[in-house]
């Protein structure tokens, strides 16, 4: 039922009290979907700065907060005015802020560490030949080498932004670990912790890696009266495994747990939805807000094999029809709006199937075969695709647009034709320079003219001018693939390489343009993990668990179109995380998205077993339920 918009206002209340130094008291605010987290955050640190900011400036110290984002950051930060007596950072860049200056007990943990890791990879031969095993022997053997020369390490490093790859650097997990190892080991630490901020937040705490967590709370523990650690987060929205599966019940008795009900984000039915979807997990239920409306939710079911585009063209349709509302029907590929404001917001279980609907599956996929590690494939930060994606795309934008002086300083910036050290070596000879200006303009006169006539370039073609021109340096992966033909007896590892890259070249330009729009939040496509803590007006939700491919999530399991194995059985016994319970919380994450409308779209082996859940559950009415 609508319920006062200003019934939360007392747990803000609360928490402005358990920051100060009189009845310093840590606490779990459990702060659901549209419940104005944030908002809460954001008071509580005005309140303690207003109250202690004094005594904060003459000690030195200053309040901390850890978020899961760097966009995160920047919104608190920004909200808080970027106040000085505040810091506002990610869990790793905190992480290393703390312990940095202990670099001997960095080198100790890391030598326990690589002896660990040498002896387990000792221990596990695979089969003669296969990858697995070229993989393990890889590892041992940098393992091997890293242990040998540590002691000759001056000083290890690391990046919060960048690879680590360095011989110093650590990685980003050995970060997190090493310092939940320091602050529980070292009590030198946790003093300096709690000295250096006397009041610690961490924002999606049921997402913060599980070790780390546990240490700050141990810290909370042992320096209780003195330390606030304030958690904020709801455990039905935790994405990530590394995540704290227990944190309600693991919380101490002498911590507050306050508890925000009310939802300013969705209208009733869509906060009812909710509530059914989290019921057989907690005994947590939001209200909603009178000014909210009523609000629509459809779910629409269709075989698996289904044609996807008339599926969901048909479902937006009949959603404009059901709304009154136009933006439905438009298409994603036409929504020239932003990704932060699309027309519908359309959410997806993995990238490939954005690629499929969004014109870019070829370059996905070859990119996905390309052998190694595929994390910057997945995340958009593909090195060997960057200089088309910030120099090439601009630069034809630009073009297209008449915008002669934007064009002039991407080349000016980024071409080697046009480096400070050449036109030094220049400026003092007749001629020279407009023979170099001359140069660069026939270089983009060659690169434009691939557009010509609507015409639209492969990647390959780009690739050929720049190589050709050398208006803007291509990576060493790229100018390979252009020049390699299959040679006889080459490592199988790089002939896969090559031929991947190839298939890249083969792909049309569009779709890398439509890759790095995708990567950079600026289409109407995010994954179900993608957009907790976003909101949109009409939210499009698209399950199939065939399309997806994976085993993490099983929509068909929680919607009950499969029965349940005797290990889903015994995991919801234990209370062991499972497919079926991560599932539900993607359920609960995208379903809680909408502030307006929501679809579900469900792509499903047995849609007639769906349905019955649906209404048997009190997710949805029968006349809710539409089969496509």
């Amino acid at each position: 039922m609508p319920s006062d918009p200003s019934v939360d206002d007392k747990v803000d209340a609360e928490i402005a009290e358990y920051l100060t130094p009189e009845a310093a008291r840590s606490f779990f605010l459990y702060a659901g979907a549209g419940s104005g987290k944030t908002r809460s955050l954001v008071l509580a640190l005005q309140d303690a700065t207003r109250k202690r900011g004094h005594d904060l400036t003459l000690r030195g110290q200053q309040i901390a907060v850890i978020t899961f984002t760097n966009a995160a950051a920047d919104e608190i930060s920004s909200r808080l005015d970027f106040d000085p007596l505040i810091t506002v950072s990610t869990i790793h860049s905190f992480a290393w802020r703390l312990v940095n200056e202990f670099q001997e007990d960095i080198r100790d943990w890391m030598k326990r560490e690589l002896q660990a890791s040498v002896a387990s990879l000792q221990a596990s031969p695979s089969k003669s030949g296969t990858k697995k095993e070229a993989d393990r022997i890889d590892r041992l053997e940098r393992d091997l080498e890293r242990t040998a020369t540590i002691d000759r390490i001056r000083r290890f490093t690391y990046n919060p932004a960048g690879e680590n790859r360095e011989r110093e650097a650590l990685n980003h997990s050995q970060v997190i670990k090493l310092t939940a190892h320091l602050l529980v080991s070292k009590p030198t630490l946790a003093h300096i912790l709690v000295t250096r901020h006397p009041i610690l937040f961490i924002d999606e705490s049921q997402d913060t890696n599980k070790t780390l967590l546990e240490a700050f709370m141990h810290v909370a523990v042992e320096w209780e009266g003195r330390f606030v650690l304030g958690l904020f987060g709801d455990t039905m929205q935790r994405i990530y495994n590394e995540g704290k599966t227990d944190i309600e019940t693991s919380i101490p008795t002498s911590w507050a747990t306050p508890a925000k009900v009310m939802n300013h984000r969705s209208p009733e039915r869509i906060v009812e939805l909710g509530n059914r979807i989290r019921a057989d997990v907690d005994d947590h239920a939001q209200q909603s807000r009178e000014d909210r409306g009523t609000g629509t939710v459809r779910l629409f079911l269709a075989a698996a094999s289904s044609d996807t585009v008339t599926v969901e063209t048909v479902a937006s349709e009949m959603m404009a029809e059901i709304t009154g509302d136009t933006d439905w029907t438009i298409s994603a590929t036409d929504d020239v709006r932003t990704g932060k404001n699309p027309a519908v917001k359309r959410l997806i279980l993995e990238h490939s199937m954005a690629a499929q609907r969004f014109g870019f599956a070829e370059i996905f996929a070859a990119l996905r075969s390309v052998p190694g590690d595929n994390t910057s494939i997945l995340d958009g930060s593909v090195p060997e695709l960057q200089v088309f994606l910030n120099q090439v795309v601009p630069l034809i934008q630009a073009h297209q647009r008449g915008d002669k002086f934007t064009v002039a300083r991407i080349v000016r910036e980024n071409s080697p034709l046009m480096t400070r050290e050449r036109l030094n070596q220049v400026s003092s000879e007749a001629g020279i320079l407009r023979a170099i200006l001359s140069e660069c303009q026939a270089a983009v006169d060659q690169l434009t003219n691939l557009w010509s006539g609507n015409l639209v370039p492969t990647l390959g073609q780009v690739a050929g001018v720049l190589e050709a021109t050398r208006l803007f340096p291509l990576p060493t992966s790229i100018k390979t693939a252009l020049m390699a033909a299959q040679v006889e007896g080459e490592a199988e590892a790089s002939t896969a390489g090559i031929e991947s890259w190839q298939r890249c070249l083969n792909s049309s330009f569009s779709q890398v343009e439509r890759y790095g729009r995708y990567f950079a939040g600026e289409t109407p496509f995010a994954t179900h993990q993608g957009v907790k803590g976003l909101e949109f007006p009409r939210v499009m939700v698209v399950i199939s668990d065939e399309e997806a491919g994976g085993f993490m999530f099983s929509y068909e399991k929680l919607l009950g179109a499969k029965g349940l194995t005797a290990t889903d059985i015994s995991n919801a016994a234990k209370g062991k995380d499972s497919s079926l319970s991560r599932t539900r919380r993607l359920m609960y994450v995208t379903a809680s998205r909408a502030s307006e409308a929501l679809a579900i779209v469900a792509y499903t082996s047995d849609p007639q077993a769906v349905r019955r859940f649906a209404i048997d559950n009190e997710w949805f009415s029968d006349k809710e339920i539409i089969t496509l």
